[in-house]
């Protein structure tokens, strides 16, 4: 009876043994070959990884310049006379020294008109010449509530326009 026992016991030894012997099925080149594609998709998540990392930091950078953008565009007329001379006060154009030439006050205007545009505003550039004196005048012009206000560049001392009527 004793050899009975140990009969079943042999048995389910040497299955086993021959279960973890066959390796489950799977033949080496099989194996090696799974290695491989696992390797091959490892170092494609890590090249996809580096794209998404590089594409967010475009797109990080893409929104914030287009929430700078939004912040001054489309550009607007000035609410009041104070905001209009505020912004002149901030702005360093007419603490330059005086320009000797019409083209050069003229430069002068444009540097204004170039800031008020990047600061949001509308601002537009006027010359008139004077046949009879041989004299130029260069003024910056805003709209403020449908009335004209102007100013020389070089010096930011706001006028407002009383012999025309709103502006639509």
């Amino acid at each position: 009876m004793k050899r009975f026992k140990w009969l079943p016991i042999s048995l389910v030894v040497l299955c086993l043994a021959v279960v973890l012997l066959a390796g489950c099925g799977v033949s080496k080149s099989e194996y090696e070959a799974l290695q491989n594609e696992n390797a091959t998709l490892t170092s494609d998540l890590a090249s996809l990884q580096a794209d998404y990392d590089a594409l967010n930091a475009d797109y990080q950078a893409a929104s914030s310049e287009l929430a700078d953008i939004k912040a001054v565009y489309p550009p607007r007329d000035f609410s009041s006379v104070r905001e209009l001379e505020d912004w002149l006060l901030s702005n360093d154009v007419s603490e330059k020294p005086v320009t000797l030439t019409a083209e050069a006050w003229y430069g002068r205007a444009l540097e204004v008109q170039e800031d008020a545009l990047a600061g949001g505003y509308v601002v537009s550039v006027d010359y008139d010449y004077t046949s009879e004196t041989g004299k130029y005048l260069v003024v910056c012009v805003t709209i403020i509530n449908g009335d004209i206000y102007y100013w020389d560049p070089e010096t930011d001392e706001v006028y407002h326009e009383i012999n025309l009527t709103n502006v639509e």
